[in-house]
């Protein structure tokens, strides 16, 4: 099939889903991501022909996002694998990861300036599910020796492969953020004087439900987007609580957040016993991360 007919195929298929540039997105991605096709390689030579499979379509069509489709998404310019077991990572996210390596360089050129040595930074990741955090930070924080959770064996088999394809070394292990205590899992080395401890839990109200595309609520893990309309923070304080003991003292906690419940995250830490709470707004403006200092 030619690829210029297939761009007009998504056109004519997804239109009743998304927008006219939503799916052009869609198909210059599905090129790349399936068959290795820029977008400057497609309008060089438009009448080139693929091996197009049609099963691709039917999946687009139902609202399976293009991720799931190709098996495959970027983040932090890393390639990850991904499938229903995992969420795909948003641009929300890697903004997250920069601000943390951002801040970790700032902080240590601060130590190599004073008479104290840099020292191996530990991190941990809770709820890795793709492993795309842990693996960013991995691949662009020297030296780091890099933590990562998830409640889900397949997230973790699918973030282990990740970590192997991107040749970085994170050590995963099983646990649930709300009923294992993480302290108990002494057989897996995890250290109690972590540098930073990072995640990115589930945080939609139910009754946001109605609110998301299908792409999202049929196909992305229920488990890692949503959580009780009368307990929304259940994660969050979990994990502050968890923080407060393997936190080295000046280590720091960093979260993505709901904008809707950030004035609630930040007086939820402060009232912890946390200091230096900080909100961080994202590219549009909205408060979606906060980190917190133990002291």
């Amino acid at each position: 099939m030619k690829i210029s007919y297939l761009r007009t195929l998504f056109q004519t298929q997804l239109a009743l889903l998304y927008h006219k540039k939503e799916i052009d997105a869609i198909f210059f991605t599905y090129l790349y991501d399936k068959y290795n096709i820029k977008k400057y390689h497609y309008f060089l030579d438009s009448d080139a022909c693929i091996d197009f499979e049609q099963s691709d379509i039917k999946m687009l069509t139902k609202g399976c996002p293009i991720q799931y489709v190709t098996g495959k998404t970027t983040f932090c310019n890393i390639e990850l694998n991904v499938n229903p077991s995992v969420l795909i990572p948003r641009p929300e996210t890697e903004e997250l990861t920069a601000m943390i390596v951002e801040k970790q360089k700032t902080e240590k050129k601060l130590i190599q300036n004073s008479k104290f040595k840099t020292q191996n930074s530990k991190i941990l990741d809770l709820g890795t599910g793709s492993g795309a955090i842990a693996i960013a930070l991995a691949k662009s924080i020297n030296n780091a020796t890099v933590w990562a959770t998830d409640i889900s064996e397949q997230a973790l088999e699918t973030a282990k492969k990740n970590a192997e394809q991107n040749n970085v070394k994170v050590i995963f292990f099983q646990h649930d953020i709300l009923q294992c205590n993480i302290e108990t899992l002494g057989a897996k080395s995890l250290p109690d004087n972590f540098d930073i401890i990072v995640s990115n839990p589930p945080y939609i109200p139910q009754s946001e439900r109605s609110l998301l595309h299908k792409n999202i609520v049929g196909y992305e893990p229920e488990g890692a987007l949503f959580v009780p309309d009368d307990n929304p923070l259940v994660f969050y304080i979990a994990i502050a609580d968890t923080a407060k003991k393997i936190l080295r003292k000046g280590g720091v906690l960093y979260f993505e957040i709901h904008e809707i419940f950030a004035s609630e995250v930040r007086e939820m830490l402060s009232k912890k016993g946390f200091k230096e709470v900080e909100l961080w707004n994202d590219i549009n403006g909205k408060p979606r991360f906060v980190c917190a200092k133990k002291l």
